[in-house]
């Protein structure tokens, strides 16, 4: 009652005047203004929904505003991989802003303060541009307005805005849409403004879903988000998206069954109370919209979920798209003013909102983090303890990754053994369980397999600890020492006219290996453990390691030592001096069995049929990780030969549909001695070359329990059969649910002696599957380096049906083909860039492709 009350209220302070949309900004309320602030259309030229803003165009307008009004301040929070600045608009009353440091400072300090934070973010999908261009009309209306209503709200209120959480996929999708625009306005959705090409503008420079980006942190706009996030502490995080044409407005909650367990009642009542707002506002409208269906709040590494465990309210806008100006709909042609006015007027709603319900989001915040510790008490564990022995650069990365967070982490002191694993300062990390992010911290180490409902909009699993191939417990004991520092680089301290070697546990050692080939240096690489005589004493050297043999090298020993030292210089690997090319045990630096390492030229196949995402993470795995220049080749060049010109070609996800030639090529390429690595969905093309022996298991070749051979026509049908047989029409989507790998974390046994399972901790490495398809190498006993566990799912869900089907097939297998190799990963190993632990299959498969000897199959002479 209370609420609404308060709804038809502020309804006549703040909504009186609003419209079906003429220009998106009449949806705003007709308030008197501050003429000395200029209009976005007055800045761009045009009005909103005319053409679509380039982000170059409203920074220039956000730059303008901040000097124009005393309400408003422009922050440049870091900047995309294109350069392109990502911005954060402080808006509030002139009196906050003149001691906006204090609130800020009371912010990260948990205080609560009587001013309520709003932070609200713009498009994070560049071709959902409605949000980036309904931004400017927001923060004028704040800023020029001088309506009692806005200024009193400022007063007790800061809002933060991103204008554009995705400024690099904006800019791709304006420039297509606006160069297909015509004078004449064309709403076929078959006209290209409607159609952009591959691989559209939805993703960042390297096409990554930075939707899906806010746990992993793999890129500059995520990072700058959660640092803001976490700066602020909004009470309130308005998170705005298109969906398909036909659809109309969807605003939180989401399904209620679908979300997540560690989210707190609390926060989806508050969810609700916020929805009548908006409701309230569309109903004034005469706009259509939903809820409560379609979309829901269980994966944490989403815009609008990754709030609700930390004690703020995470709220999902999704406006049916125009994909240009204006497209025929089942609801009547679209317009891009209108898909605009609409994000305009959810965005006043939760300012609204907040507003109104202050009491009850600064109480709600206040009670997360009191319960956080009351769980953590009754926990009973003291830390969580991480280790990642012989690899220091896993822990910098997994310790940056959960500081981000505002995850505090320890070095260890003392030791303790919890199981087979031993855990002390040299090898581990501590991370007391008793602070404000609980919570978070137990979302992204645990290990779930039941759930309330087993569908799911985005991946079911998202354990960290997993990711990154942890070795991870919690402890009652004191271990908890000094606050981590990222352990320093460890440039080359001796030189050597024999040779020089590194192990390859950590993971800075294939970035440092990628730099040293790019030098020029001819590198080997261990197949066969070895010991070998350093300056610093007999040292072991497994599969794997690197060999540097100083005499192969077309340089002098000096200028050798000096790129040795330089590369080594950038990361944390021991790099040893040999003084005897003589081992102690094993074989010797001059052996045979030390495999040559290739300058990796690698042609990545890009463009239409394959996942744009599954092609991006790649690219950013060669690119950004390893340095590695990387040719971006379309599947139609296959077809035109000249694949000399590569060691390498990595095959993505998606559908290969190739021409007999191209396939030929590939063929001619392998057995000419390059390698093939191919990911996911290429297992469908590499089950249908005769020269490989890749095939797919079809789903009723899986072995049967006892007692389900009997032929079905042996059976008489009955009433009870013919009853299971049909399934009621409302059940259809959650049995498709069924048919599904909803994302999820399987568990793999790895044959470490393989060249390719090289440098891992564990004969188990867990990795993450997202379908279900099967497949084994026929005759090759000696291929599968990696193959899914009797009892696979380690976390997320798959139905027992596809459990069964995964259990004991093949999840990575190599062949060798005349002088090549083909290389083959049911999984996404390095899935969205987060999973370091199967990342190394990648890496091996890089640089150890032909490092293995060919298998004598059954079947084939010798």
């Amino acid at each position: 009652m209370i609420i609404k009350k308060t709804l038809v209220a502020l309804s006549l302070a703040w909504m009186s005047s609003i419209t079906i949309a003429a220009t998106p900004t009449s949806v705003l309320p007709a308030h008197p203004r501050e003429s000395k602030v200029t209009s976005p259309a007055a800045s761009l030229g045009f009005e909103l929904g005319e053409w679509h803003a380039r982000p170059e165009q409203l920074l220039s307008y956000y730059q303008l505003l901040a000097t124009e009004s005393p309400r408003v301040q422009l922050r440049v929070v870091g900047y995309t991989h294109e350069r392109r600045p990502i911005l954060n608009l402080i808006i509030s009353s002139p009196k906050n802003l003149a001691r906006i440091g204090e609130i800020e400072a009371a912010r990260s300090r948990g205080d609560t303060d009587t001013s309520i934070v709003v932070y609200l973010g713009y498009s994070v999908h560049g071709n959902e541009p409605s949000g980036a261009n309904a931004a400017p009309a927001v923060a004028w209306h704040l800023a020029s307005s001088m309506d009692a209503s806005v200024t009193a709200m400022l007063e007790r209120t800061v809002v933060v805005i991103d204008p554009m959480l995705n400024p690099d996929g904006l800019a791709r999708f304006a420039s297509w849409a606006n160069s297909y625009r015509g004078e004449t306005l064309v709403s076929d959705p078959n006209t290209l403004e409607h159609n952009q090409s591959w691989p559209s503008g939805r993703g960042n420079h390297y096409w990554f879903d930075l939707n899906r980006d806010w746990l992993w942190l793999q890129h500059p706009e995520s990072r700058a988000h959660v640092a803001t996030f976490q700066h602020w502490r909004p009470h309130v995080f308005g998170d705005f998206h298109e969906q398909g044409t036909d659809a109309t407005y969807f605003f939180q909650p989401g399904v209620p069954s679908r979300t997540h367990p560690l989210t707190p009642q609390s926060n989806q009542s508050l969810t609700e109370a916020i929805a009548k707002f908006h409701a309230q506002a569309f109903d004034a409208r005469g706009e259509l919209y939903f809820s409560r269906e379609g979309f829901d709040d269980f994966y944490y590494g989403k815009g609008s979920t990754y709030p609700d465990v930390q004690g703020s309210i995470g709220i999902l806008f999704e406006q049916a798209s125009s994909r240009g100006h204006v497209q025929d709909s089942r609801n009547g042609a679209l317009k891009f003013e209108h898909t605009i006015a609409n994000q305009i007027t959810t965005s006043l709603s939760t300012l609204q909102a907040a507003d109104a319900l202050r009491a009850q989001l600064i109480a709600h915040q206040k009670n997360f983090d009191e319960e956080a510790k009351k769980m953590a008490q009754a926990d009973g564990q003291r830390a969580m303890l991480f280790a990642a022995p012989a690899n220091p650069a896993r822990l910098r990365e997994f310790a940056a990754l959960l500081k981000q967070h505002g995850i505090a982490v320890h070095h260890m002191k003392g030791s303790v053994q919890i199981g087979h694993q031993t855990y002390d300062a040299s090898n581990a990390l501590a991370v007391p369980l008793n602070q404000k992010q609980y919570r978070l911290l137990e979302a992204i180490t645990e290990l779930r397999t039941q759930f309330k409902d087993n569908a799911f909009y985005d991946v079911s699993a998202f354990s960290a600890t997993k990711a990154f191939d942890l070795a991870s417990a919690k402890t009652t004991a004191d271990v908890i020492g000094e606050l981590y520092t990222a352990s320093a680089a460890r440039p080359l301290s001796q030189e050597s006219d024999i040779a020089y070697a590194y192990n390859w546990e950590n993971d800075d050692a294939a970035p440092l290996l990628a730099e040293l080939s790019q030098a020029g240096l001819r590198l080997r690489v261990v197949t066969k453990p070895m010991r070998v005589q350093t300056t610093a004493g007999a040292k072991d050297v497994g599969i794997g390691s690197i060999i540097i043999p100083v005499a192969m090298q077309s340089m002098p020993a000096a200028q050798v030592a000096d790129i040795v030292r330089k590369a080594s210089g950038h990361f944390t690997v021991d790099v040893m001096a040999l003084n005897s090319a003589s081992g102690t045990t094993g074989i010797d630096v001059g052996s045979a069995s030390l495999k040559s390492v290739d300058k990796p030229r690698v042609a990545l196949l890009a463009g239409n049929g394959l996942d744009s995402t599954s092609v991006g993470e790649l690219w950013h795995w060669l690119d950004g990780h390893l340095h590695l220049p990387t040719t971006q080749l379309s599947l139609e060049r296959l077809a035109s030969g000249q694949l000399e010109r590569y060691t390498h070609i990595v095959m993505p996800d998606g559908s290969y549909r190739l021409s007999e030639e191209a396939n030929k090529n590939i063929e001619r390429f392998v057995k000419q001695g390059g390698v093939v690595i191919g990911v996911e969905g290429a297992l469908k093309w590499a089950s249908t070359q005769s020269y490989l022996h890749t095939k797919l298991v079809k789903k009723d070749a899986v072995k049967k329990s006892e007692g389900e051979d009997k032929k079905a026509e042996d059976k008489k049908p009955d009433d009870k059969k013919i009853k299971e047989t049909r399934i009621a029409y409302k059940d259809q989507d959650a049995n498709a649910a069924k048919e599904l790998v909803a994302g999820a974390i399987f568990d793999t046994d790895v044959d470490r002696s393989h060249p390719l399972a090289a440098g891992l901790p564990r004969d188990n490495l867990p990795v993450f599957l997202a379908h279900a398809e099967v497949y084994q190498l026929e005759g090759d006993r000696y291929g599968t380096v990696a193959a899914y566990t009797s009892a696979p799912l380690l976390s997320g869900y798959a139905s027992p049906e596809n459990v069964k089907r995964i259990a004991g097939s093949a999840a990575l297998t190599a062949e060798r083909v005349g002088n090549g190799s083909v290389i083959m990963a049911s999984p996404a190993l390095g899935f969205r860039s987060g999973w370091h632990g199967s990342r190394r299959l990648l890496e091996n498969a890089l640089f150890f492709g032909k490092a293995f000897e060919k298998a004598r199959v059954e079947g084939e002479d010798e």
